[in-house]
């Protein structure tokens, strides 16, 4: 069974529904005493207070799911705190017969919080999920129109949420089983984004990568090391989770649309990079790829389509339709634009635009028959990027070597793949002095490596 399949399988267990039913003298009993320790602690602290709980419609308010959810919703707490740099002055975590709780009272601004709160429930599947309470350091409840907020969507309709549970506009069946959507898509996120780093921290790691940054050398480069990557690949993390869920959120959307919004994100996963990196570009190429595969993921999840490399590939061309034309109608010289100006390249808005053609068609068969002829992975993934050398048209390589450099590049990881078919345990010698090569002609092949960590993410997600 595949790693996307035992993943598949084991979501109905782990998020089962079943639970006992809780009278409702005991709801009423436990709302009373969440409303009389929110009083106390606004009295004896003064300060901003939060109450944590989450949405439980029916009259089981305690089972795995919803065990999850609260879970998930204490962790986000806790690195908003960091994030925040504020450390609760009182904290209350337990679970009573009416359902799971936690009360927070913190030195921080109420509506700050609240602020705050609001975007963790709105970046999330499952933040709809959660229901955070803030209180002012007077005991006065922070609402979300307070801060120009609408009200919370309706789970299933979209609508105001409080309309349709006063006119049981929804059944608890299909309650139910939008929460059990929201949590998948919450779960496939984490999934999806574990493989990805996965992917990320394999390409750095493995060594000797000719021209690129590795466990020996920083390759042509003389701005970043292995450690500016691990960086970047540790603040992008989060991200690609979120490429998931918004992928999940705009599947119902035509698909020209949905590239505005992914852009959106991608900036921002831009600006965590180059902080963590202190300005430096390990990841620009990465972020476009993977962001766009991780919401092609989220919208093949939603729409149940068939989930495998190619279905992935094609809602990707789907999403980048036309892209390359932005080529032509550019007003910023970028080393993309002028390549394409110039040469007619497109670089990596056409491969996006076809659908990964060359992850497809070439990197991706080649590994998985390397594997199966019981090549070792360090060495099959150091062939495929070989490969991924002699057929791609890499933009990088030209932007630092001219079309001259690209041509020479390309011919050499060619003549090193003929003479590695009759002596492949010379892999590593040959590599070094590729590597060498390329540094005394600062060439670097950045966009291949970018399509070797795709390569790898595909392998593990579904092997």
């Amino acid at each position: 069974m595949s790693g996307f399949s035992r993943f598949h399988a084991s979501l109905t267990n782990a998020l089962s529904q079943q639970g006992d039913s809780v009278s409702l003298m005991a709801l009423l009993d436990g709302k009373e005493q969440r409303a009389r320790l929110q009083r106390e602690l606004c009295q004896q602290y003064r300060q901003t207070l939060l109450s944590v709980t989450v949405i439980a419609p029916g009259a089981v308010k305690r089972n795995p799911l919803l065990s999850y959810v609260f879970k998930q919703a204490l962790r986000r707490l806790n690195s908003l705190f960091k994030q925040l740099n504020v450390k609760p002055t009182k904290s209350i975590i337990r679970s009573i017969e009416s359902g799971d709780e936690a009360f927070f009272v913190l030195p921080i601004d109420a509506q700050r919080l609240k602020q705050e709160t609001i975007i963790l429930e709105e970046t999330s599947p499952i933040g709809r999920l959660w229901d955070f309470d803030i209180f002012n350091s007077n005991g006065d409840l922070i609402a979300r129109n307070d801060l120009g907020y609408p009200p919370r969507d309706c789970l299933i309709c979209g609508e105001n949420a409080k309309s349709c549970a006063r006119s049981r506009q929804h059944s608890l069946s299909e309650l139910q089983n939008a929460m059990f959507q929201r949590v998948v898509q919450h779960q496939l996120g984490l999934f999806t984004a574990k493989k990805v780093r996965r992917a990320l921290w394999k390409e750095a790691n493995l060594t000797p990568k000719p021209g690129l940054v590795d466990r020996d050398n920083n390759g042509s480069h003389q701005d970043m090391d292995l450690h500016t990557f691990i960086k970047s690949i540790n603040a992008l993390t989060s991200y690609w989770q979120r490429f998931v869920w918004l992928g999940c959120r705009t599947a119902s959307f035509p698909s020209q649309q949905v590239l505005p919004h992914l852009r959106k994100l991608g900036l921002e996963a831009e600006q965590a990079m180059f902080k963590a990196t202190q300005g430096v570009n390990t990841h620009k190429g990465g972020i476009f790829a993977f962001g766009l595969t991780c919401a092609a993921i989220g919208q093949c999840w939603t729409l149940e389509q068939a989930m495998n490399s190619t279905q992935i590939c094609m809602i990707v061309a789907d999403f980048c339709c036309g892209i390359s034309q932005e080529l032509n109608e550019s007003d910023e010289l970028t080393a993309g634009v002028r390549i394409f100006q110039r040469y007619g390249i497109k670089g990596a808005r056409g491969e996006a635009e076809l659908g990964f053609p060359l992850v497809r068609d070439c990197s991706l068969p080649y590994l998985q028959q390397q594997l199966n002829q019981h090549i070792p992975l360090n060495q099959a993934l150091l062939k495929t990027l070989l490969m991924l050398f002699a057929n791609n048209q890499d933009s990088n390589v030209i932007h630092r070597g001219g079309i001259e450099g690209l041509a020479w590049f390309q011919d050499r990881a060619k003549q090193t793949l003929s003479y590695l078919s009759l002596y492949p345990e010379r892999l590593v010698r040959e590599l070094t002095s590729f590597n060498q090569e390329c540094v005394e002609k600062n060439i670097s092949a950045g966009g291949c490596a970018d399509l070797l960590a795709l390569t790898y993410f595909f392998f593990i997600f579904f092997n």
